[in-house]
């Protein structure tokens, strides 16, 4: 049950990284979310246990783990790298995105800037509270990543 809670630690944090990142992972995976969920989320978790477990105590445990929550993430993979494919399709999350950084005209410019401010404000090194703030750094890379997208593929000023 230990290494269970483990693996479920690991997997928590790297679904944080996914969402900060998911628009490029979306690129660097060419949209393949079951070749992404095996190499970036299982591989990752043998690759850390490995460093602190010998093999034989985890093993069936982590391919227990991964059969049973494949799917979920998998499905969560795909519900992000939807965006990815047509971002235009689905404005109302440019409009979240572009009220959560104030931004009344899209440009990456003034994306950029509003991103700088929000990060200087926010940066776990920076900020007192660390946990809230990268709570907070979590979010403005969520939205972030929409928003670059949608520039990536449609362009704007």
């Amino acid at each position: 049950m230990f290494i269970v809670k483990i693996m479920e630690f690991i997997n928590s944090k790297r679904m944080d990284l996914f969402q900060s990142l998911f628009f490029n992972l979306y690129e660097k995976y060419n949209g393949d979310a079951d070749y992404f969920v095996e190499e970036w989320f299982k591989r990752y978790t043998y690759t850390t246990l490995k460093t602190y477990f010998k093999e034989d105590l985890f093993r069936n445990d982590l391919d227990e783990f991964f059969n049973k929550n494949k799917n979920v993430i998998k499905a969560y993979v795909k519900a992000y790298w939807s965006f990815c494919n047509d971002p235009n399709a689905r404005p109302h999350h440019i409009k979240v995105a572009m009220d959560f950084f104030g931004i009344k005209e899209l440009s990456e410019k003034e994306l950029k800037e509003k991103f700088r401010e929000m990060v200087k404000l926010y940066h776990p090194d920076i900020h007192p509270n660390k946990k809230e703030a990268t709570l907070k750094m979590m979010e403005i890379n969520h939205h972030y990543q929409i928003l670059k997208a949608f520039l990536e593929k449609y362009g704007g000023e």
